[in-house]
């Protein structure tokens, strides 16, 4: 495919990165994922994503950082322990469908070498749509192809840039949430957000925006077909025990995911949308 002018062609070890450069901002894409790696708006020049410094691009284990896509399912497969975490897209070789420059920015589509995958019944296309503009635009189009319903569950599992995360507070979450590293319990959101620990936490709400505030600036996060908002910070620990990440790299960093995580039936000849945009 010939590609517009904003965009070039690079290589990262064994990964293909697409570099977006126009009027409003600049970007990096991999195409092994459909994994945007960088998102930097020219009005401030500050990256939004986060991305570990130890993560690997060999093309084989999934990008640490960024913003991976999780599909067909989110987190552990309910009711098959051997298949890998978050699906399997997040691990394939993605193809340009489309990609043009427009007065607004730059828009590319992505679609995965396939679908179909152990774990997952369903006959449904997928594609990844990007607008790199003042804002990041980021659409996972879900459609049923079959003649059956099927379920599903997704995220953009979004590692956002931050100064500290000691100094950072999140706004725009109320209500109760269920923590992974309680037992899934149930706990009250509390105000001011912040944070003091291992942070795995599902939000069953879906607002319109958040917004992250630390000493270096503040990014808007704005939502839609989802049915939660994850928020994950794996703190000290886990952090030195993950090889793809540094000791100190939790610091700098916290997830905010738009998600579905209790699943999700699209219905013969449909389609659903989860989109988040990045400000």
């Amino acid at each position: 495919m010939q590609l517009p002018d904003s965009i070039s062609l690079s290589t990262r070890d064994n990964v293909q990165i697409l570099k977006i450069d126009n009027a409003f901002a600049t970007a990096e894409v991999s195409l092994f994922g459909g994994h945007i790696l960088s998102y930097v708006p020219k009005h401030d020049n500050k990256d939004r994503l986060w991305v570990s410094k130890n993560a690997l691009f060999d093309g084989k284990k999934a990008i640490r950082g960024g913003v991976p896509i999780c599909w067909p399912w989110f987190g552990d497969h309910q009711t098959n322990s051997s298949v890998a975490s978050h699906g399997y897209v997040r691990t394939q070789k993605w193809a340009v469908t489309k990609a043009s420059d427009t007065t607004k920015g730059t828009l590319i589509c992505l679609q995965p070498e396939t679908t179909i995958g152990t774990g997952f019944d369903g006959q449904a296309s997928l594609q990844l749509s990007i607008e790199v503009s003042s804002t990041i635009v980021i659409k996972l189009e879900t459609t049923n192809v079959g003649d059956t319903p099927f379920d599903y569950s997704c995220a953009l599992h979004t590692y956002f840039n931050i100064k500290d995360i000691h100094q950072c507070q999140l706004q725009g979450l109320t209500g109760n949430y269920k923590d992974k590293t309680r037992n899934f319990d149930l706990f009250e959101t509390t105000n001011p957000y912040v944070f003091t620990e291992e942070t795995d936490r599902v939000h069953l709400q879906q607002p319109k925006t958040l917004t992250i505030s630390d000493s270096e600036m503040q990014t808007q996060i704005g939502s839609s077909g989802h049915d939660s908002i994850v928020v994950w910070n794996p703190w000290k620990e886990k952090s030195i025990s993950m090889g793809d990440m540094a000791d100190e790299s939790y610091l700098t960093m916290l997830c905010v995911e738009t998600a579905i995580t209790q699943g999700h039936t699209i219905e013969a000849g449909k389609t659903h949308v989860l989109e988040q945009i990045i400000k």
